[in-house]
């Protein structure tokens, strides 16, 4: 999954400026969908926001609630959705904003304009290097989530210590769990994925990583034991499982 991160972004320039210009309904079914889009429950986050949008709002929370509802999108698989929400964002956003830029960036991405997209997204990070989301999207990027033109594997982990830094959450501890993992840092990233699997230890995606993580760093049997408990009980482990193992035929 690309983008995972909530837009919470200005929240208190968008509340200062809705107390004249936006209806207090709209702020509240925004924050409510913002809430429950961070809970990963896309589908109600999309009925909240287009809840808010019943009222009136002022351009930059209306630009916020699109880039909240392209996430959304995006975390549904629905991308040309989650695009025309990205440049509805840019389009009503003001143009020297941070929220227009972060858009403006997440329609190139969406439109596989990658060069595009780091130029809006450093933008961003001038008007306000203080936020998060713009080191995510960055770190996915020289990872090669946007293709391998742009791997860069020092900016890849400088962005994804500066986003934790910033945000330490789930989401931006096991990014950057997976870029240890990726830049063969396993024993960075063992520890990183026993922190969140002691954290959750139903959660099998985190064993799974946790497994992974493991088994390449000399722990073979202990990483593979990991691995197969996730696979057996999660499908999308099993497929991971699978893939690493080069298994033709599913799991039993």
């Amino acid at each position: 999954m690309r983008i995972t991160f909530v837009s919470f972004l200005l929240l208190a320039l968008v509340f200062t400026a809705c107390k004249e210009e936006s209806d207090p309904k709209a702020e509240f079914y925004f924050k409510a969908g913002t809430e429950i889009l961070e809970s990963n429950e896309y589908e109600s986050a999309l009925l909240k926001f287009r809840s808010a949008l019943d009222f009136k709002t002022n351009k930059l929370l209306q630009a916020t609630i699109y880039r909240n509802m392209s996430i959304a999108f995006q975390n549904l698989e629905q991308l040309d959705s989650a695009s025309y929400y990205s440049q509805k964002g840019y389009e009503i956003a003001p143009d020297d904003s941070y929220i227009f830029f972060i858009n403006r960036a997440e329609f190139s991405l969406l439109n596989n304009n990658v060069f595009s997209a780091i130029k809006d997204l450093k933008f961003a990070k001038s008007l306000d290097p203080s936020e998060m989301e713009v080191y995510h999207t960055l770190c996915l990027i020289y990872s090669g989530e946007y293709g391998d033109a742009y791997f860069n594997p020092e900016l890849s982990e400088f962005y994804a210590k500066k986003s934790y830094k910033l945000k330490p959450s789930k989401t931006s501890k096991e990014q950057l769990g997976s870029i240890y993992f990726q830049n063969e840092k396993y024993p960075e990233a063992v520890r990183i994925f026993k922190e969140l699997y002691a954290k959750e230890p139903t959660n099998k995606k985190f064993e799974f990583y946790l497994g992974q993580c493991l088994y390449f760093a000399g722990e073979e049997k202990l990483g593979e034991r990991h691995m197969l408990s996730a696979a057996e009980r999660d499908e999308k482990c099993k497929v991971m499982y699978n893939e690493i193992f080069e298994i033709g035929q599913d799991l039993e």
